[in-house]
């Protein structure tokens, strides 16, 4: 498998795993996608779990490729990876693209291939996402969506909102057919798993 090179350098990525009371879903996930050749470094953080022995699990991941840290405090999921971000931005290396990613997921490596050469491919595009399914192998609805609206949020806080107010509801989503489309120009991706290149998220401080 070739992913893209522009001229004789490699592009070159890392991935940011938030670990929050689910080491046994991040040892499975590191474990699965540590050889793939399309990723140079991948940072664990520990989000100030209250498992016990929950760091010197995660610790056993720990090699050249693989880096463990942990937070100061919980402080949710933008702080948690954020402290990833900036423990990768300290190592003063130079990395052409970031992943997001969630530890209870499976990503093959042909995804993270893709989206590098979405990014690399399209000048407009700073992030992207593949379209998700679920264990049953089913598309996910919310694999992205509309940006938010305060009517748009109302009738997302209930079930019965969104039944009541099923109109108002769909046209803050994407519809089947709209996933059908190769490459789909949406507002907002899920947060489980993305890529960005790592100039703009930098410029953007992060999250």
């Amino acid at each position: 498998m070739e992913f893209y090179e522009k001229g004789n350098k490699l592009m070159k990525s890392a991935v940011i795993i938030l670990n929050y009371n689910s080491e046994e879903d991040t040892i499975r996930y590191v474990n699965e996608i540590k050889e793939y050749k399309c990723i140079d470094i991948i940072v664990v953080v520990d989000n100030f779990s209250s498992t016990a022995d929950c760091m010197k699990k995660l610790n056993s991941l720990r090699n050249s490729k693989v880096h463990v840290i942990q937070s100061e405090r919980n402080g949710g999921y933008s702080y948690g990876n954020n402290v990833g971000l900036k423990y990768l931005d300290g190592l003063n290396e130079s990395y052409d693209y970031v992943f997001i990613s969630n530890p209870d997921v499976k990503v093959f490596e042909e995804s993270f291939v893709a989206c590098i050469n979405e990014l690399e491919q399209n000048e407009k595009t700073a992030i992207c996402s593949p379209q998700m399914y679920n264990g049953n192998n089913e598309p996910i609805r919310r694999s992205a969506w509309k940006i938010r609206t305060p009517g748009i949020d109302m009738v997302n806080s209930t079930r019965l909102n969104q039944l009541l107010f099923y109109k108002i509801f769909k046209s803050g989503e994407y519809t089947q057919d709209d996933y059908k489309i190769d490459r789909l120009k949406v507002e907002a991706v899920t947060g489980a798993f993305f890529a960005i290149k790592y100039d703009i998220f930098k410029k953007v401080r992060f999250f």
